[in-house]
């Protein structure tokens, strides 16, 4: 597990990319379940439990699926174990990262206490996309503004999509 942790946050801190992560099914199914308990326990904080699941569900689904789309349209569908596991423990990386943060804020309510942990998370977001960035420009093998691009694009729509299953009411 250490030498798994150590991999992920290498590729966090841009020292290693998508093809040094072993290609296993195995470790692509403990990274999803990972990525999977992570997201859960972000979203719980303020997410009813059957949304939190029915949004982490979506999540995998356009990632794995996505990925699996632009890997083959591009002709390296060989590199999806490898790239899926590295976003899933990347990701899972970033969750474990935003949660105190998250705890924080939610403690804090919408005070003048909560500019700290809003730009802390804020920044965290920032390098996620930028993590996000690094696999798939190496996964792709495209540019590094192409990699941030598709990073972004990804993210807004999975925003998106998610908070369909449970938008928030308007604000007043």
């Amino acid at each position: 597990m250490r030498t798994l942790f150590s991999l992920f946050l290498d590729i966090c801190l841009f020292r290693k990319a998508p093809q040094d992560v072993p290609s296993s099914m195995a470790l692509l199914k403990l990274c999803l379940l990972a990525y999977a308990g992570s997201g859960l326990l972000v979203l719980l904080i303020s997410t009813p439990a059957p949304v939190a699941l029915l949004q982490i569900l979506l999540d995998l689904v356009l990632l794995s699926g996505l990925l699996y789309l632009g890997l083959s349209a591009r002709r390296h569908p060989k590199r999806f174990e490898q790239t899926l596991s590295a976003l899933a423990g990347s990701g899972t990386l970033m969750g474990l990262l935003a949660l105190p943060l998250l705890f924080w804020l939610s403690g804090q309510g919408q005070g003048d206490g909560a500019a700290l942990p809003s730009l802390l998370l804020l920044m965290l977001m920032v390098w996620s996309i930028a993590v996000m960035a690094h696999i798939l420009r190496h996964a792709f093998e495209v540019p590094t503004w192409l990699g941030a691009a598709l990073a972004l694009a990804y993210t807004f729509l999975s925003w998106t999509l998610t908070g369909w299953i449970d938008p928030q009411p308007p604000l007043h």
